[in-house]
């Protein structure tokens, strides 16, 4: 069979292109929704698809299966495990509820279904099967990643304990299921190191059985009931915001191909920047940003954090305005289509955008402050809010710092003091800056602690251990 993994570096997630050297045909896993991506890659492989899978509901990336489906006449495979999205009602005659044990073929490939709740409870994974019955290969999507597990609580129910538990209680049997496989069994996961669907992914692109049965913490532990449920429900990171959007749209199904925005010269951007339904998400760096932004303006310059960002800020209804380098455009609008973001007003570049007059941009700006000054606000009355992770609020905080980590903060608004200046931290001020500009856009008196964390506790300023408060531990 042929095998072509699509990886999308913004969001760590990969998928996968099987194919039938024979009859050219082939089946993709877990696409995105700009599916051009994977039509090029099968064209470029001399394959058709005509087969589209999803290992499950996912939250952090749209999924492209209804896109497919619908407007590229492939046939759609979905679990049974689960609810039937919504999507699926209209085209029942092009897809295929699969579960435990069933079958995919497609020329001479074939796929064998495997059900591995715990991630979500309908997740599947699939095992491509050689002629003489072996597992060569299995595709695990959120199950089994390199030198981690999915994260049970991303298919629960936020707070409940009990369901969080009985995800982890599935997700350990699905585990022990790989016991009598074969170490040579290749993993192809379904993300790679930076994606929050697991705790801690490490660097491998893909793995095998043998590996993962010597570095994977979690798969050791899984004869160990104790140690099994302690490692996989401490230190979960906090989602970000968008991941229940993502999943709702994965739901509805989402379709639509990608199209680029019309570019902007600086008098028409700063027109449509007035308009309450357009917002401007603005990709330079943060000295530049402060140096001048228009109001109401997310700053979320196009590294790892853009897509928690500015998928997280945005809310539904909203219509984009980017500013971007020409050469960033593509990606740009690529990640936000993929984490269900796809209304676009237009875009400019930085040098067009400093034509726009100096008297339309935010009147107050977003002031940075560095620890000798933070400690003197703080002793006067000002409020800290720690964005960071719970596992790094816990190693070591600001006195009383609230904790709302940056992904979160539009979840967070209610716990924020309110008639107070809030001092923002994180590790490095990085996410803390971006943390800024939206409060500033909700209409908070903040600044940005310049340097982040250590910076205060280097010069000696207190600080504190443990958890957010109404936690036992990270």
């Amino acid at each position: 069979m042929l095998l072509r993994r699509i990886h999308d570096d913004s969001l760590s997630q990969a998928a996968y292109l099987v194919g039938c050297p024979a009859s050219r045909e082939a089946i993709v896993f877990d696409c995105a929704r700009d599916v051009d991506r994977a039509l090029k890659v099968a064209d470029q492989s001399g394959l058709r698809i005509v087969a589209a899978a999803d290992t499950h509901l996912h939250a952090d990336f749209v999924s492209g299966l209804r896109e497919l489906v619908e407007r590229h006449g492939v046939h759609g495979y979905l679990s049974r495990e689960g609810s039937r999205p919504a999507w699926c009602e209209g085209c029942a005659d092009r897809t295929t509820m699969l579960g435990d044990g069933d079958e995919i073929r497609i020329g001479s490939v074939r796929v064998r279904v495997l059900h591995t709740p715990g991630h979500t409870r309908e997740s599947l994974s699939f095992e491509l099967v050689d002629g003489d019955g072996a597992v060569r290969a299995m595709l695990t999507g959120d199950f089994l990643f390199a030198g981690e597990v999915g994260r049970p609580d991303l298919g629960s129910r936020s707070g409940d304990r009990a369901e969080l538990e009985r995800n982890a209680r599935d997700l350990q049997a699905a585990l022990r299921r790989l016991a009598e496989m074969p170490d040579e069994v290749r993993i192809l996961p379904g993300h790679t190191a930076g994606s929050l669907c697991g705790r801690s992914i490490c660097a491998l692109p893909q793995s095998s059985l043998r590996i993962e049965r010597r570095i994977n913490g979690s798969l050791r532990a899984a004869d160990d009931d104790g140690a099994f449920m302690d490692k996989v429900l401490r230190g979960l990171p906090d989602p970000p915001a968008y991941f229940v959007r993502v999943k709702r749209r994965n739901i509805e199904g989402a379709s639509g191909e990608l199209r680029l925005p019309g570019r902007l010269d600086a008098v028409r951007f700063m027109q449509a920047a007035a308009d309450p339904v357009n917002v401007v998400i603005d990709c330079r760096s943060w000295s530049r940003f402060c140096e001048g932004f228009l109001p109401g303006s997310i700053s979320a310059p196009l590294d790892r954090h853009f897509a928690n960002a500015a998928g997280s800020y945005l809310e539904p209804g909203d219509a984009v305005l980017l500013v971007c380098e020409e050469d960033e455009l593509e990606k740009a609008v690529r990640i936000l289509f993929r984490v269900g973001i796809d209304e676009f007003s237009g875009w400019t570049t930085p040098a067009e955008f400093d034509a726009i007059p100096e008297d339309a941009f935010d009147a107050d700006g977003i002031e940075e402050i560095g620890a000798t000054e933070a400690h003197r606000r703080w002793q006067a009355g000002a409020a800290i809010v720690d964005v960071r992770l719970c596992g790094e609020y816990e190693s070591g905080h600001l006195p009383g710092a609230v904790f709302a980590p940056f992904s979160q903060l539009p979840h967070k608004l209610d716990e924020l003091p309110a008639g107070r200046e809030l001092i923002v931290y994180c590790r490095s001020g990085s996410r803390s800056a971006r943390a800024c500009a939206y409060l500033k856009r909700r209409g908070y008196p903040v600044v940005n602690l310049r340097g982040g964390y250590w910076p205060w506790a280097g010069r000696g300023y207190p600080v504190e251990q443990g958890a957010p408060v109404g936690r036992s531990t990270c």
